[in-house]
């Protein structure tokens, strides 16, 4: 399909869909709704491609998220939802920098939201800012206390500061999580040792072989 099809397609289903919402809204006061059917059309277009970019970033379909949704981020700077998602769409197409200051926006306008804060420091430490991951990611681990993920980038981010210690004990509780996860075991093993604490590290880089030869 053409994209000037792929657009016409966009506007029939848009108007398909808020068609009932559109005609009840002409019915109250013609008059009224035929001076304000532009400011109308725009709401509804608006709301129409928000919900577009935003199943897009869903559904993994970033390079689609992106297109869409910048035109509804130019339109309303204070969206928490699209900020999210759109600066997630951006880093996984390769845009960190622009994704990230996006994704520092949805925490600004909801910095109680968990799941825009647990984005956040994921992301601080896949930009390997670990210093600004750590506390972010400490309050999300209370409210998330069974989320692997969360645990073992955390331990990393830790590691990463020279805090060993707390990172093992933040590997370990990951590790309680997937006992079988070669990873995590590795993590700690060289926690371990950077800390100079080699017989402590044996068992883990023992375990972490282990693991990874029955999965070969």
């Amino acid at each position: 399909m053409s994209s000037k099809s792929s657009d016409i397609v966009d506007e029939l289903n848009l108007y398909t869909h808020y068609g009932l919402s559109v005609t009840k809204k002409l019915g109250v006061r013609l008059v009224d709704a035929f001076r304000d059917a532009f400011s109308v059309d725009d709401d509804i277009r608006r709301s129409y491609y928000r919900d577009k970019g935003i199943g897009h970033a869903k559904n993994g379909r970033y390079a689609q998220a992106v297109a869409v949704l910048d035109a509804v981020w130019d339109n309303d700077g204070d969206d928490v939802d699209v900020a999210l998602h759109l600066g997630i769409a951006c880093v996984k197409t390769g845009e960190g920098e622009r994704g990230l200051a996006l994704i520092e926006r949805a925490h600004q306008l909801d910095p109680a939201n968990t799941k825009v804060s647990t984005v956040l420091g994921l992301t601080y430490v896949q930009e390997q800012k670990y210093d600004l991951a750590v506390p972010l990611l400490i309050k999300v681990a209370e409210a998330n206390p069974v989320n692997f993920n969360i645990r073992y980038r955390l331990g990393v981010a830790l590691d990463n500061l020279g805090r060993f210690a707390e990172a093992i004990d933040s590997f370990k509780i990951a590790a309680g999580m997937r006992p079988n996860d070669a990873k995590v075991h590795r993590a700690i093993a060289y926690s371990f040792e950077q800390m100079g604490n080699h017989e402590e590290a044996l068992p883990y880089f023992k375990k972490a072989n282990e693991l990874e030869g029955s999965a070969a």
